[in-house]
């Protein structure tokens, strides 16, 4: 355990060395430019509606002089009508339409009024317009007064009168005039060249309303046109960097992030270690991760060791010896399967003790592993007993055998710790088609058939045993 978290520091302290692109600070980094472009967009934006607006102002602008302009005018001449009307007619119904018109209805005035919520008094549109209202007063006064005069022209004819117009005073020089002179002098006012020039001078004001107001939209729709056209181009290098910044993010995402999980998922599907890549959060767990993985692996061995190995002599067990015949059946290649047994050995362990015991079967363990190939297995099957399996072997190889096991028991004659000689029997047997229990009795009768004959030495199996 106390190594095992040694390996865990030192990832720790491996990790901190790790360079790369941080996801952390690249995400905040797009987030916070993300942000600026926004408020960029948004402040455009502003502007944008602002220049919307005052166009939309001065349209708005233009419609109400406009329809001012025409209602003064409609009404200017209604007026004139009705007085004309009046005069040439003698009908008091025509007086009492222009005293409702100008002292009622007030067309007028109410299209002043409208005029003066959306125009100042400097504005040259407000000023004509005053001019063409001024003008108009005069008129009215005009107007009226001839009324007076057709009406004291025909007194006689006309049987009623509002009350305005009969109690309207008549100029002194005027009441020396005949009925037919003043009927002619009221004519005159209201179709006379000095009237109709008046009349010229609303209807020009009026237009030149109209004009004026035409002019300021013409001069505000090309500022801010000129405007808009600045904040359009702005607004689309803006939308620009941000799809830019969309597209670097999903490739940033898709490198950093989407591509090291794929590639983590399939080595951790595939049970291999990871692939450093990606940002530095998945470096780091990479590299973590493969820490652990050697950590893991080196656990795994020691218990494949405990497992497989034999504790005491370090051979293999009867576990591993199992697993090796079964594959060996199952490939079915020829083999050579050799039984070990240590002579006499409850005499070692009654003499000497378990600890004497412990030590001649290391030391045979030992040999047993220095004689035999890389490729042949050693394996400890019970208390003195020992296995030995040979792959690829070859029947005109006996001979070789037969100084192997010599071999070991002249070693085994010169033990260590002041432990008498020992010596071993050995059955073998071949089989040309891999392990089966059939190889196994052949070995063990051979076995058999050396401790009959005395022991110390290997004896192959034929059928002449049976």
């Amino acid at each position: 355990m106390p190594e095992e978290l040694n390996e865990v520091e030192n990832v720790a302290t491996d990790t901190e060395k790790i360079s790369g692109i941080n996801i952390n600070l690249l995400t905040t980094f797009f987030i916070a430019i993300t942000a600026i472009v926004f408020f960029f967009v948004l402040f455009i934006s502003n502007g944008v509606m602002k220049r919307f607006n005052a166009v939309e102002d001065a349209i708005d602008k233009f419609i109400i002089c406009e329809q001012s302009s025409k209602v003064i005018k409609d009404s200017a001449n209604f007026l004139t009508e009705q007085a004309r009307l009046f005069i040439l007619n003698n009908n008091s119904a025509y007086a009492e339409a222009y005293l409702k018109e100008k002292n009622v209805t007030q067309r007028r005035v109410q299209a002043f009024n409208e005029l003066r919520n959306v125009c100042s008094e400097q504005d040259l549109a407000y000023q004509r317009l005053q001019i063409a209202i001024d003008q108009s007063e005069s008129l009215i006064d005009l107007e009226t007064y001839a009324i007076k005069l057709g009406y004291e022209s025909k007194k006689d004819i006309i049987k009623s009168i509002p009350d305005e117009i009969a109690q309207m005073e008549i100029r002194a020089t005027d009441k020396k005039l005949s009925p037919e002179e003043m009927e002619s002098a009221a004519i005159d006012m209201l179709f006379g060249e000095g009237y109709l020039i008046y009349r010229t001078r609303v209807n020009e004001n009026c237009n030149l309303t109209v004009s004026s107001i035409e002019d300021e939209i013409q001069r505000k729709l090309r500022i801010n046109s000129t405007d808009l056209g600045d904040y359009l181009q702005r607004l689309r290098f803006l939308f620009f960097v941000l799809l830019a910044i969309t597209a670097f993010i999903f490739f940033a995402m898709a490198y950093f992030v989407l591509h090291p999980l794929k590639n983590f998922l399939n080595s951790i599907q595939k049970d291999e270690k990871l692939n450093v890549i990606g940002s530095t959060e998945f470096k780091y767990l990479a590299k973590t991760y493969n820490e652990i993985y050697d950590v893991k692996a080196k656990n795994e061995k020691k218990l494949i060791i405990k497992a497989e190995y034999d504790g005491l002599t370090g051979t293999l067990n009867r576990r591993a010896f199992d697993n090796i015949c079964q594959n060996s059946a199952e490939q079915k290649k020829p083999i050579a399967l050799l039984l070990i047994d240590m002579d006499n050995f409850k005499n070692i362990n009654d003499t000497y003790g378990h600890a004497g015991g412990d030590t001649a079967l290391k030391e045979l363990a030992r040999i047993l592993k220095n004689t035999f190939r890389k490729d042949d297995y050693v394996a400890r099957i019970g208390g003195d007993e020992f296995a030995a399996i040979l792959p690829d072997y070859k029947i005109l190889s006996n001979e070789t055998i037969m100084r192997k096991i010599a071999s070991v028991n002249e070693q085994l004659s010169n033990m260590k710790d002041g432990i008498k000689p020992v010596s071993v029997s050995v059955g073998a047997a071949f089989s040309a088609i891999g392990y089966t229990e059939d190889l196994y009795k052949k070995a063990d009768k051979a076995l058999y058939h050396m401790k009959e004959l005395g022991k110390r030495g290997c004896q192959f199996y034929t059928e002449e045993l049976e």
